[in-house]
């Protein structure tokens, strides 16, 4: 009844997206407003023998069993179609996307083949196994940042602008090849095949927090630095790694992966080529440190109690960081709102490989 005399309007506006029952919903307020006589509800308390109420709940019972063509339709004059643009939130557009359009598309081959690789390559890796799924929703975890959700939902959809992609372009063919291994690029060469400078120390400095963590660093592969973002860790036994070790592990992965990117976008278009102008060891080693810094401000700046509901927990923020800050035996329990904290890095990083 609620839902015809209170919610109705509002659902309407919606274009009835999310609503359960809407088509017997809409069924209903069509005919009630074709009628020419106003009609009024009153809230009857049911099954106390009223006889109107017990007739009526006989009318529903045998109308359950009617096929459908034995329903007048409704008249649909009375009834609005789609959505009033300024109701309708993204997420409701895009769920009406998905109800209305019809799920035939087949599966992007490319798509299909890097999954699969993913997957393997973690159930090697991490000795876990995970679905479709859990991987597709990783990429929305709180931890993800918009920007990395953009890119790893390219990288998972093999959809980067990278190697094969740029032969295709009159003008812009010389970048599907790289610039310093002379082979056809591609995300896979970029993150641990490539010699330029910076993907070592990269991983060299990854590797160095995560283990100050108590994190393991396996041999890593191509389709296990991109499974990281699910954090694929073993939930029980003495593989399991606790919450703040999984969210650093999210945070530190995601962060040197998509630099590594970004590095790459810096030598091919920005620099156009010219070695010159290529970040050195020593400002790759600063850019990696600024990044994760930016998240560890960040989560200091999103403790809860600032923020309410909105902010993370601060128990959570210090077991996430605990074991990698600069100076940390000089820090506070609580350093949560202390300024200039930063994270710790080793002295000398050396060339060394990923692994």
């Amino acid at each position: 009844m609620d839902g015809l005399t209170i919610h109705a309007t509002d659902w309407e506006r919606k274009g009835w997206l999310g609503i359960a029952n809407s088509e017997l919903l809409r069924d209903v307020l069509a005919r009630l407003r074709s009628r020419s006589a106003p009609t009024t509800f009153r809230w009857v308390k049911g099954h106390t023998g009223l006889t109107g109420n017990e007739g009526a709940d006989n009318l529903a019972k045998a109308g359950v069993e009617l096929a459908p063509t034995l329903l007048r339709d409704p008249p649909v004059e009375f009834l609005r179609d789609g959505a009033a643009l300024s109701h309708i939130t993204q997420k409701l557009a895009y769920r009406g996307v998905r109800m209305w359009c019809p799920k035939t598309a087949k599966p992007r081959a490319a798509t299909v083949r890097m999954i699969a690789r993913v997957i393997d390559s973690i159930t090697h890796t991490y000795g876990v196994t995970i679905t479709q799924r859990t991987l597709w929703n990783a990429i929305r975890h709180k931890d993800v940042s918009r920007t990395m959700r953009d890119f790893w939902w390219k990288a998972l959809h093999d959809a980067l602008r990278v190697g094969t992609y740029w032969e295709h372009i009159p003008g812009y063919e010389q970048r599907a090849v790289c610039q310093v291994c002379g082979m056809v690029d591609s995300l896979e060469h970029i993150l641990l095949e490539c010699d330029a400078p910076g993907q070592k120390t990269v991983w060299e400095l990854t590797n160095h927090m995560l283990q100050a963590k108590g994190i393991p660093t396996p041999q890593w592969s191509f389709g296990a630095l991109l499974g990281a973002i699910a954090a694929p860790f073993p939930r029980t036994g003495e593989d399991t790694l606790k919450t703040g070790q999984r969210r650093l592990f999210r945070i530190v992965m995601t962060e040197s992966v998509h630099l590594l990117w970004k590095l790459r976008c810096h030598r091919v278009i920005e620099c156009e080529g010219e070695p010159g102008k290529w970040p050195t060891a020593r400002e790759v080693r600063g850019r990696w440190r600024a990044a994760i810094n930016r998240r560890l401000n960040m989560d200091k700046g999103l403790v809860a109690g600032r923020l309410g509901n909105r902010g993370i927990d601060k128990q959570l923020v210090l077991s996430t960081w605990c074991g990698v800050l600069e100076d940390e035996a000089t820090l506070p329990d609580d350093w949560t709102r202390k300024p200039g904290v930063l994270v710790g890095m080793p002295q000398v990083v050396a060339e060394s490989g990923v692994g």
